[in-house]
């Protein structure tokens, strides 16, 4: 039996996402944004937002979408990345939540990352690459 602790969530670098999304990866990923207002001014692209407000209530539906995602890219891994603005309390808690909703059988299929930093360091380093990060907007960031 898995456990369910903070043990199981691990952090990721910018720069190992960033290579995966330009170099890819052999198992998916999904990169999941749990920022509110604070979404405004830039995403990593491909990601998708799930307000940390609204998380608990949208969490079935996240679930469902990932289960989705990997079963389309007929993998039995998906690897999935948490982040908010800094990742000090609203990512690394959005992950644990994801981490103790998911059933004991899909354990297994999912690998739990936070993003070291959040979108503020992200966006330093690859704000202004449009093939890694969408609708930035660095007069938001200065």
């Amino acid at each position: 039996m898995n456990s369910r602790t903070v043990a199981n969530i691990k952090y990721i670098d910018p720069s190992e996402l960033f290579s995966w999304m330009k170099d890819g990866v052999a198992t998916p990923f999904q990169v999941v944004d749990v920022r509110g207002p604070d979404y405004v001014g830039g995403h990593i692209k491909g990601g998708w937002n799930y307000p940390f407000e609204e998380f608990q209530e949208k969490l079935p539906e996240l679930m469902k979408r990932l289960n989705d995602e990997r079963e389309e890219t007929g993998s039995t891994l998906l690897n999935v990345i948490f982040h908010c603005a800094q990742s000090w309390e609203r990512g690394p808690t959005a992950a644990m939540k994801f981490l103790k909703t998911l059933p004991e059988d899909e354990l297994e299929h999912f690998k739990i990352y936070v993003l070291r930093g959040g979108f503020i360091h992200w966006q330093r380093l690859y704000g202004e690459d449009n093939t890694v990060t969408e609708d930035y907007r660095p007069d938001l960031w200065s």
